[in-house]
């Protein structure tokens, strides 16, 4: 059986139970409302005898009046006698039949609240369980959002300090590079040139060489004709040494004052002529001199030339030898380089699949706990939704409960003024028959709320709500609509939470809530346990006011005298 279905027949069994209230009070109603419509006819009947008759048949009327009414009296006890009779036989089976059908009522309702019970608490218990598993995933989820992003910062910043360490590296192997680059561009530059540097240097060669020749060819032929000038010069002086002694031989032989003259005249000559010589010898030796030094130049500047040219061969092959050991290193660098570049890129590459790999697990992670928290989210929907269908129809019990104490009231309200004025007319009834001598005089009542009034109408309805005075075992027909609204208020306090206010486990003074002729209620029936929380919405919190003896409703135990706020 569900829970709305048991909820439908505890709805039965409370209406049942509210029309099961009512009919006995209704019949009770009735009669009395004929019963004192006879007394009012049969009171105007005496009023309309007694004036037409005489003072003298007063006394006769009297007696006739009283045997008639003794004889009508007993005729309608005996008629109430049997009805009631039939009544109660009838009253007596329907109130089995009742309670048969209460007492099942009343265990599906036991049996159905404890399955509510027992759903919520279970529903509760797995709701704190999938709150803590979602608490445990969020916290999970949280842990790995907080190391993924732990993990990827610091494989930023790994990555940030390699790719600055490569940079930096790559910035001197650039450098390098660089100076590498312009040292063979310098080397490229010297090959470019060096064709012409070596054509200028053989240029240079060959002017030396050529100079070289020509300052020999100069010096021998200076040589030559300085050597023929010395000869002829010597020849000539030979010959006109040679030509004077003949001529002063011969003219000192013709004359020689004459010679003599001509001598000195000629050695004057002659020592101009050797004066001449002379100079023109030390010209010549000048000239000599100076063709010496610049041959002698002319050597020292060959010899260097030879050294600058041995030094630019020597230099040259040190060039040589250097660009090809440059070339060799810009050929290792770039192996080198490209080594590194290759192996950076296999680093970064395998880093990003290993990042890849990371971030699609994590990825994953993240898509099955989204897919358990939908999951979660739905099977709470899914709670919440039974829950609240529990809920609204505890609403409409707890509306029908509600609906029913009103009802109770207004019938508390008009059974109290019905009852107010059948006392009254039933104290003037008395009244006038004790004025006309019936009876005797009844004692004094009041219709109105006295203090300090000992027969007060207001007692006994003060009396009806009294619940202290009952057997064991009551018919619920025999309750007054006072105790029936105590009744209802207890089963409604009962239903909503009476750990609060109702003392369950007090087991004094009881007194059985059942239809005549039925049996006692089961042990197991005696007490609820009454929920462990508020589930409910409209819960009714009860006062601490002292408790009076406990009434068992087939099965509820509960305090006669406690109030409901």
């Amino acid at each position: 059986m569900t829970t709305g279905q048991a909820f439908l027949h505890h709805g039965e069994y409370v209406r049942t139970l509210f029309i099961f209230l009512s009919l006995p009070t209704l019949r009770q109603k009735q009669q009395c409302q004929r019963k004192e419509r006879k007394e009012r006819e049969r009171g105007k009947e005496r009023r309309k005898k007694g004036g037409k008759s005489g003072k003298s048949d007063k006394k006769s009327a009297k007696d006739a009046s009283i045997k008639s009414m003794s004889e009508a009296n007993s005729r309608i006890w005996e008629a109430r006698l049997e009805i009631a009779e039939q009544a109660k036989t009838k009253y007596r089976e329907s109130s089995h039949r009742l309670m048969l059908e209460n007492d099942s009522l009343q265990g599906q309702m036991r049996q159905t609240e404890k399955d509510t019970i027992d759903v919520i608490n279970y529903l509760k218990h797995q709701d704190q369980e999938k709150d803590r598993q979602m608490d445990k995933v969020k916290q999970q989820m949280k842990e790995l959002k907080t190391e993924n992003r732990q993990e990827g910062e610091r494989l930023v910043e790994e990555f940030r300090l390699q790719k600055l360490d490569l940079d930096e590296k790559l910035s001197q192997k650039t450098h390098e590079v660089e100076v590498l680059q312009t040292e063979l561009k310098l080397v490229k530059e010297f090959r470019k040139k060096r064709a012409h540097m070596q054509k200028e240097l053989d240029e240079i060669k060959e002017a030396m060489l050529d100079a070289n020749r020509e300052h020999k060819s100069t010096l021998a032929r200076m040589e030559q004709k300085f050597f023929e000038e010395k000869m002829r010069l010597q020849q000539e002086a030979n010959k006109k040494i040679e030509e004077l002694a003949d001529r002063a031989h011969t003219e000192a032989i013709s004359n020689l004052d004459e010679t003599t003259r001509s001598v000195y005249k000629e050695n004057v000559r002659l020592n101009q002529a050797l004066v001449y010589h002379m100079q023109e010898g030390d010209r010549l030796k000048k000239i000599k001199e100076r063709l010496d030094e610049e041959n002698k130049d002319l050597r020292s500047e060959k010899e260097m030339n030879e050294l600058v040219i041995q030094q630019k061969v020597a230099q040259s092959q040190q060039q040589k030898q250097t660009i090809k050991e440059l070339q060799e290193k810009v050929e290792t660098l770039e192996r080198s380089l490209s080594h590194v570049v290759r192996e950076f890129e296999m680093e970064m590459s395998a880093e990003r699949e290993r990042h890849a790999i990371a971030t699609e697990t994590a990825r994953v992670e993240l898509a099955k706990l989204q897919r358990v928290v939908a999951l979660k989210t739905k099977e709470m929907n899914k709670v919440k939704k039974l829950a609240k269908n529990i809920l609204d129809q505890r609403t409409e019990m707890e509306r029908f409960f509600l609906d029913s104490l009103a009802q109770v009231k207004e019938e508390i309200s008009s059974n109290r003024l019905q009852y107010r004025h059948d006392a009254r007319m039933a104290y003037q009834h008395r009244m006038l028959d004790a004025y006309t001598g019936k009876t005797d005089y009844p004692r004094v009542r009041t219709f109105t709320k006295v203090d300090h009034s000992t027969n007060s109408v207001f007692r006994d309805l003060e009396a009806a709500e009294q619940m202290m005075n009952l057997a064991e075992k009551v018919d619920i027909a025999d309750l007054t609509w006072e105790q029936k609204e105590k009744v209802l208020r207890y089963l409604f306090a009962k239903m909503n939470d009476g750990s609060r206010g109702y003392d369950f486990s007090h087991k004094s003074s009881k007194v059985s809530l059942t239809t005549k002729g039925s049996e006692a209620p089961r042990p197991e029936e005696q007490e609820l346990e009454p929920p462990a929380d508020g589930t409910f919405l409209t819960q009714v919190q009860m006062s601490s006011k002292p408790k009076l003896p406990q009434i068992v409703a087939s099965g509820f135990e509960m305090g006669v005298g406690d109030s409901v706020t």
